[in-house]
């Protein structure tokens, strides 16, 4: 009978530590559910950051996007530096400004010009997958009693990629490379405050439920029958919310301004799910 059950015993001691053990090796399904997002976001991630073909190939086709650039940084040979990010709504635009000239580049055919050791100015895009873009101005370089001299041309740039180089024409970009990035502005100009001004005075009579339509507001004025006292103001901007993500919707608007009879806004509209294409031409400061 003893023997009977020190073996019974010995049997339920093992069943017990076997399912102790298992309770300790088995993951709760916390665990389990932030291990498998973790690894699922990373997966995702990394997908994402590889899935845009090579810069070069995009901007043949046109179709470089601003979203896939994180900062662009202008320097010249003389130690001036600038940086802008797309973290700055501002300095944005600049981003925006740079794609836009480069998607309506022209290729250069032919033998692509050597760029120089130190050029006068030279533009770097860092893009999103940590891919580095440079652009420089071309040159054209002439040996003369073992001399070389070497003379930008006009309107043509070079843009590298990993060791591959185009040639392209862009008298608006080749022009901001050499001067311009130097005169970009920190903040919004006079004009345009005085534009988001006009558009939140007039916005405020359409109601609270069109309120989050602030984003790049414009105003076009025009004096009815050449009277300064009476205006006919059109007025259009995007929604904040599509910012985050989705599409924008676009608000339209006409008001009748007059120191004699006051405001009448008309024709109210909303369009839905605008194209990327429009939203940016009501974004655009530039052309």
């Amino acid at each position: 009978m003893k023997k009977k059950l020190y073996v019974l015993f010995c049997i339920l001691f093992l069943v017990n530590i076997s399912v102790v053990f298992a309770k300790q090796e088995v993951p709760n399904q916390d665990f389990i559910n932030k291990y498998f997002f973790y690894n699922s976001a990373s997966q995702m991630a990394e997908t994402k950051k590889n899935i845009n073909p090579p810069f070069l190939e995009q901007l043949m086709k046109h179709s470089l996007e601003h979203n896939d650039v994180q900062n662009i940084k202008v320097e010249n040979n003389s130690g001036l530096q600038r940086v802008f990010s797309i973290n700055d709504g501002f300095q944005e635009r600049v981003l925006r400004k740079v794609v836009y000239w480069l998607n309506n580049s022209v290729r250069v055919n032919g033998t692509i010009e050597v760029p120089l050791d130190n050029p006068s100015n030279k533009l770097t895009l860092k893009m999103a997958n940590d891919v580095v873009i440079t652009i420089e101005p071309a040159y054209i370089c002439v040996v003369n009693n073992k001399r070389k001299t070497c003379t930008a041309k006009e309107g043509e740039l070079i843009v590298s990629e990993n060791g591959q180089q185009v040639q392209l024409k862009s008298q608006s970009l080749y022009d901001w490379l050499m001067v311009g990035w130097r005169k970009e502005l920190d903040g919004p100009t006079k004009e345009e405050l005085l534009e988001e001004a006009l558009f939140t005075r007039y916005l405020s009579h359409l109601g609270p439920s069109y309120s989050e339509f602030f984003m790049c507001p414009k105003i076009k004025i025009e004096p009815i029958n050449g009277d300064p006292r009476r205006h006919l103001i059109f007025a259009s901007a995007l929604n904040y919310s599509g910012h985050h993500g989705g599409d924008y919707d676009k608000l339209t608007f006409s008001v009748r301004d007059s120191n004699l009879t006051g405001l009448q806004v008309t024709n109210v509209k909303i369009k839905k799910h605008i194209s990327q294409e429009e939203s940016e031409k009501q974004c655009r400061t530039f052309d």
